[in-house]
């Protein structure tokens, strides 16, 4: 079992040396880390190619964004299976053995996961789980696990098979938000999933260029996915409830998000969806979200996260 990490990079020359640290630290190393710079404008990609460690390859690509990154990275690959690092994030030192752990105890699945932390400032932001804290093991109803703990799998957390990668056809193109979370339903409809509750990763809030708070004036791509296959119900009787549930729970967070950040154009685009859904309870929901003043807003979509503390010393990777 060999290891590749694939880091999309995008004008994040301030965190880009720090991701790819935290990679070369890992307990278990991994065989090759692959960035690829997705036509940035600033040094990042300078910076990774003053970097001397053999198992660092750059690729250059004229701007097509992270899902192409992604992509691409993959296609040069050549080990059994891709970690996923964004370049704002950073891993702990155990991460890519935990990983491991995981395959070697499930390995009838292809899309493994485990937990990050959110950083932001001095404050440390433990998202929403799914399971308790510990917990290890095979994932039973992914869009229900999803819909409890939306953390559940991430882009700086996730690993799958080269194999299950080809099948589902990779990371979908031309999907503006969420498009990550497509690529992990795709896998989790067509494999089992492995998860472990235990935190080997950072999720940097604090990073420069970071999507939150851009205004897309649109519904986001995942949730465009999920009323696709609810509307095919090509799902059972559970995983349909499970696939609405989840529906809700990103519709509202991202309706909420889109308020704060005065994307009203976004707003109304989730709320039609939900009303061509029948979703009655969601429309008045997002709606009221469109008077609510931006400090309940902000409690509102605080409520993702399960605990938060203050800590005196953060974790810390350097590069």
């Amino acid at each position: 079992m060999t290891f590749s990490v694939i880091i999309p990079l995008f004008n994040k020359a301030p965190h880009i040396a720090v991701a790819i640290s935290s990679a070369l630290a890992q307990s278990l190393p991994p065989d090759e880390i692959i960035v690829v710079d997705d036509g940035s404008t600033d040094n990042g990609a300078a910076a990774v190619a003053n970097l001397t460690d053999r198992r660092i390859i750059l690729i250059r690509q004229s701007n097509q964004g992270v899902s192409a990154a992604r992509n691409a990275g993959v296609a040069a690959a050549r080990s059994s299976h891709v970690a996923f690092l964004d370049a704002d994030d950073a891993w702990l030192p155990q991460h890519l053995e935990t990983l491991h752990n995981l395959i070697t105890l499930f390995p009838a699945a292809h899309l493994y996961s485990t937990m990050y932390e959110i950083h932001l400032g001095a404050v440390i932001f433990r998202p929403k789980s799914a399971y308790p804290y510990g917990f290890v093991g095979m994932v039973d109803d992914f869009f229900y696990r999803m819909a409890i703990g939306l953390s559940l799998v991430n882009s700086t957390t996730a690993c799958t098979t080269r194999q299950a990668f080809d099948d589902v056809g990779g990371f979908p193109l031309n999907v503006k938000r969420g498009e990550d979370l497509v690529f992990w339903m795709k896998l989790a409809q067509r494999f089992p999933v492995a998860h472990a509750t235990i935190v080997t990763a950072i999720y940097n809030r604090d990073a420069v260029n970071r999507s939150v708070g851009l205004r897309e004036q649109a519904a986001p791509g995942s949730l465009l996915y999920l009323q696709s296959i609810i509307a095919a119900r090509s799902l059972n009787a559970t995983q349909l409830c499970s696939a609405r549930s989840l529906f809700r729970q990103i519709a509202f967070y991202t309706a909420a998000g889109m308020r704060e950040a005065s994307d009203i154009g976004g707003l109304i685009a989730i709320r039609k969806l939900a009303g061509d859904m029948n979703m009655r309870g969601l429309v008045l929901k997002i709606s009221l979200l469109a008077v609510m003043p931006r400090g309940i807003l902000s409690l509102a979509r605080r409520f993702r996260h399960e605990t938060s503390k203050r800590s005196a010393a953060p974790t810390e990777i350097s590069a």
